[in-house]
Parts: structure tokens; sequence; C-alpha cells
């Protein structure tokens, strides 16, 4: 049965990475909407990741304020994305 959470039941590893690698960014406060645009992609979709990365651990959502929430990487958020962009780099070279 295809997971309703992510577009066509399946992650497109592409986009985690780069979710993952713009929370990666050291000294780097991430906002819920500066992420998604950052991430190049619509709300929907946008949010449909979040709550998937957000289930398995690799990050976390503060409330820091009315209407202000940041998206921290996790420890285990930081192992998936260096397996991932290593596993990425390993396989198709530099994209």
């Amino acid at each position: 049965m295809p997971d309703e959470r992510l577009p066509a039941g399946k992650p497109d590893l592409f986009v985690v990475a780069r979710i993952l690698e713009k929370l990666w960014t050291p000294d780097k406060e991430w906002r819920k909407t500066e992420l998604q645009m950052a991430a190049g992609l619509n709300y929907d979709i946008y949010r449909k990741y979040l709550d998937l990365l957000e289930a398995k651990g690799l990050i976390v959502i503060e409330e820091r304020g009315p209407r202000h929430q940041v998206v921290r990487l996790t420890a285990k958020g930081l192992d998936a994305y260096t397996t991932l962009a290593g596993w990425i780099k390993d396989v198709l070279g530099e994209v």
C-alpha cells in the first residue's frame, strides 16, 4: 500500500538529501518557510517530507514563539545525511 505521506508513496532521496544538507549548514538556524524555499519544494510536498523526517527522528521542529518554528537536524539526521551524501557521491559522482 502506498505511503500517503509521500508523492507516489516513495521518498525522493535527492529531496531528502537536499533538506538534510541545508540543515547541516553550521551556525545557521532554519525557519520552516526559509527551509522550504531553499529546498525548492511546494508547501504540500515539503510538509510531507518534514513529517516523514520528523517521524524518523532525523529532524526536530522547535517552537520559538508565535508563528516562529525552526527546524533542527538531530544526531541521527546528521548520520543519515552523511551516509546518503556519501552514497550519492560514490555511486553517481559529483551531481
